[in-house]
């Protein structure tokens, strides 16, 4: 899975500074990171319009034109998921910090050291979080939470992923999808079903009804598939509080 870091400042030798250093901690690390300068606030609203999968920005909060604090303000109201470092030449900005749930603040000179922990962090929960990254139909990339997503459901040219009380469409197989899910919370239950363990409330011999009541039907052949894993999922759940 790619990720992909954005830096945001408009000091050209800091940002290089910055780009050199999160190559390293990628190098290191053998993840695979595409690194992009951006000079200015106005800059990186553009291409984030444009691609909304940036998995990590690092964000000058002093800038010519539109500040990072405003850009960090826009880009949290739009995606609740994308880790913004803030850096700053001024401590005074800490509870703007809180307000975007900034994933840290790094004074100038930015320490290679504190850079690395606040990356090593931003991935664990990264991973933590997994998501997809998909190209719905009408050719916009979205990213989708797995712990998010209620059920999938297989057409016949598409497949529409349920999360959030919204639909991605995308083009694609279901069995493509169903390999890139995390084992455990997800159940094949109907050649074109696929459930979210996490939002089954009731599971019946030929359907399993989730939390808001969508019935997704369960075919003779997978049932006992699909109470191995119901049972599983929930006994896991209970042994976690």
């Amino acid at each position: 899975m790619l990720l992909k870091a954005a830096i945001c400042d408009d000091e050209p030798q800091q940002a290089g500074m910055l780009e050199k250093y999160v190559a390293e901690w990628a190098a290191n690390s053998g993840l695979p990171v595409q690194i992009k300068i951006f000079s200015s606030a106005e800059a990186f609203r553009f291409a984030w319009e444009e691609e909304k999968d940036w998995w990590l920005i690092l964000l000058d909060i002093q800038m010519q034109g539109e500040n990072g604090v405003s850009l960090a303000k826009y880009l949290r109201e739009m995606d609740e998921k994308l880790e913004i470092l803030f850096i700053t030449a001024l401590p005074d900005y800490i509870e703007e910090g809180y307000d975007v749930a900034a994933l840290h603040y790094l004074l100038k000179p930015v320490k290679k050291d504190k850079l690395f922990q606040c990356l090593d962090k931003a991935v664990k929960k990264d991973v933590k979080e997994s998501y997809l990254l998909l190209t719905t139909v009408e050719g916009e990339r979205v990213r989708v939470f797995q712990k998010d997503i209620s059920y999938i459901e297989a057409f016949a040219h598409t497949v529409q992923i349920h999360f959030k009380g919204e639909t991605a469409e995308v083009r694609c197989g279901i069995r493509a999808l169903e390999e890139q899910l995390e084992g455990g919370r997800f159940v094949r239950c109907h050649r074109s079903y696929i459930a979210g363990l996490g939002f089954a409330a009731r599971l019946k011999k030929t359907e399993l009804l989730l939390d808001d009541g969508t019935a997704i039907p369960i075919s003779r052949r997978l049932f006992p598939e699909v109470n191995r894993a119901f049972v599983s999922y929930y006994l896991r759940e209970e042994q976690e509080v």
